[in-house]
């Protein structure tokens, strides 16, 4: 990781990191905390600048369709390392602020020019006459953000001053201290060493602090595609801590490579496609020619002639289909692909498993992925508020280069799984017993910013389902549960005349090594192993430490999405769930102490 401490100076070692999390924690915009700076992850604009980009494009065409972009372009990571690093991804100091904790000064990484020792406070010792503090300058805590991803410096010496200027000084010092030597927000003060001029911190937290006529409004500052970067906005800033969680929310979408987009004759068809359509107006022999000389010497010849033929007519057709493509329709595909059990392709493989015992009522089938491929591309990323799903036209979503690229950063992960197909009449009369159950649920996510398309009484059961599910897996397995993914594959509620979809995706993915350790495989492989599997889940879903107030509760979790749903039963980890840990509710399952067969596998838990 290469950050820009000056303005003027070249890039230096900040720190490093995982390929994966460029596309999710510490993805572009982030503020980053390494052990001597901190830094922002910088934008995209010059990812693609480097000679081995073209190496680096991945391809997967459901996510091309949804996203508009031609193709992805994962990060360039450090070769023969046990773990994939980059160290080509530029970062700027942020906040620019600096605090010694020394002294108590607030300076701007500006001041520190070309000075060797580019950590220490050259501001004058209070005990040492005529030399520097020499304090290990620390990045300030505070910022401010508004919910059109823009954000700044916090502007101590406007809110010492009270929205105005210094009266002595046009670059006035200002320090930062508790009272008392206290360490609580209330006692931290903000004080003006020119003109005597002092305010709490306190108060910058209120929710209209930076408002009214004389506020401060919003610049429109991006300093991840540079500090003279701007754009127009009318929002009010808010303040926030550095480290806040709502600071930073990555808008991404990921989708399976799935046949016949996981064939390798077609990602190299693919990669070559604009090489390929350029040579159509010289005749159909041209294109022959060039498939023959060139894509297959690519290939190493291991891929038969006729295969990349194929794949060309498949990729040439779907180029120029005018066909819009929806989320419903990528979801539909893939949940297809899961249940068609066997199949065998180049990036995706699966076999038929055995419906553990006592279970058949409740799944039609299960499925063992053995490989499976993932692209995960950031789409944006949004602060104060996640990312609501919406792609076109959403000013919430902060731009990730300076100008609009026809790539999006992504990165490719390999791994295993498991997929259940429930019984389509076990849930349809479930859902009837269930009755008006989730109507205050339905209500609370119509008057919230959130939006699922999927969202019913099933998508419910479903995802409190993958959630018990991937906690007693890693119980049992040995995984963390953050390191286990889940995707819902639900009828979506407003189109009617789909197919019905009801099944679960769990699985680990990794981009780091060549799939994962073949835990998830060897359990579902094994009926009797993933019989004791879920009926531990069960038993354990059963109780929770914060019951009979859990089990009784519906209105849990942000804004009030959950039912019977807490940290101490069925949330995840954050990079687990894919809508935020909300919409759950565990007598989905097993019910309630009162009614267990109000769960979906409630006479299951009634003959444990």
């Amino acid at each position: 990781m290469a950050r820009r401490f000056g303005n003027k100076q070249n890039p230096e070692h900040a720190g490093e990191v995982r390929q994966s999390q460029l596309i999710s924690t510490f993805g572009i915009g982030s503020i980053v905390d390494f052990v001597r700076d901190t830094v922002m992850i910088a934008g995209v604009d010059n990812w693609d600048s480097t000679e081995d980009w073209e190496e680096r494009k991945l391809f997967n065409n459901n996510l091309q369709a949804i996203t508009a972009a031609e193709h992805f372009l994962a990060p360039k990571t450090a070769a023969n390392k046990l773990y994939h690093k980059s160290h080509d991804i530029e970062s700027f100091i942020f906040p620019r602020k600096l605090y010694c904790p020394i002294c108590k000064h607030i300076v701007d990484a500006r001041e520190l020019g070309n000075q060797q020792k580019k950590h220490n406070c050259f501001m004058p010792s209070a005990s040492k006459p005529g030399k520097p503090c020499g304090g290990h300058l620390v990045a300030s805590r505070f910022i401010i953000v508004c919910q059109n991803g823009h954000i700044e410096d916090f502007p101590y010496s406007w809110w010492a001053h009270h929205g105005g200027n210094c009266a002595k000084s046009g670059s006035p010092r200002i320090v930062m201290y508790n009272v008392d030597d206290r360490s609580d927000i209330d006692s931290l003060m903000i004080k003006c060493e020119d003109c005597g001029a002092k305010r709490g911190m306190a108060p910058a937290f209120a929710p209209n602090a930076f408002a009214g006529e004389a506020g401060y409004r919003c610049r429109g500052k991006h300093p991840h595609l540079g500090h003279d970067f701007t754009s127009e906005c009318a929002e009010i800033m808010t303040a926030r801590m550095r480290t806040s969680s709502s600071v930073y929310f990555p808008a991404a979408l990921s989708t399976l490579t799935i046949p016949p987009w996981s064939r390798k004759a077609v990602q190299i068809i693919e990669a070559e496609y604009d090489e390929l359509a350029d040579r159509e107006q010289y005749g159909e022999q041209a294109v022959l020619d060039y498939i023959k000389r060139k894509v297959s010497s690519k290939a190493k010849n291991q891929i038969p002639f006729s295969d990349l033929m194929s794949a060309y007519a498949l990729v040439k057709e779907q180029k120029k289909s005018s066909k819009i493509y929806s989320e419903a329709d990528i979801l539909a595909a893939e949940y297809d692909v899961l249940c068609g059990g066997a199949i065998q392709s180049d990036e995706y493989a699966a076999s038929a498993a055995h419906v553990p015992s006592g279970f058949e009522k409740i799944f039609e089938s299960v499925t063992v992925v053995d490989k499976l491929t993932v692209i995960n591309a950031l789409v944006g990323f949004t602060r104060i508020n996640p990312w609501d799903g919406a792609l076109a036209g959403n000013s919430r979503l902060a731009p990730l280069s300076r100008e609009k690229k026809n790539w999006l950063p992504a990165v490719k992960l390999l791994g295993e799984g498991i997929f259940f197909r429930f019984n389509q009449a076990a849930l349809s009369a479930w859902e009837l017993l269930a009755g008006k159950r989730y109507h205050e649920m339905t209500a609370q996510l119509s008057e919230s910013f959130l939006k699922n398309d999927m969202f019913s009484p099933k998508y419910v059961a479903l995802h409190t389902f993958a959630h018990l599910l991937v906690r007693q897996l890693a119980d049992d397995c040995g995984y963390s549960a953050s390191s286990i993914k889940e995707k819902i594959y639900s009828t979506f509620a407003d189109e009617p005349n789909r197919p019905d979809m009801s099944g679960v995706l769990v699985y680990l993915a990794t981009s780091d090594a060549e799939g994962s350790l073949g835990g998830l495989i060897s359990i579902a492989a094994d009926p009797n192993r993933m019989q004791s599997v879920l009926k531990n889940m069960l038993h354990k879903a059963q109780w929770c430490s914060a019951d009979p107030l859990c089990c009784n509760s519906t209105k849990q979790g942000f804004h009030s999405l959950n039912y019977a749903a807490c940290h101490d039963c069925v949330l995840l980890p954050e990079t687990s769930c894919e809508f935020r840990n909300t919409l759950l509710d565990r007598a989905a399952i097993v019910g309630t102490p009162e009614n267990p067969r109000l769960g979906l596998m409630g006479e299951i838990m009634a003959s444990l």
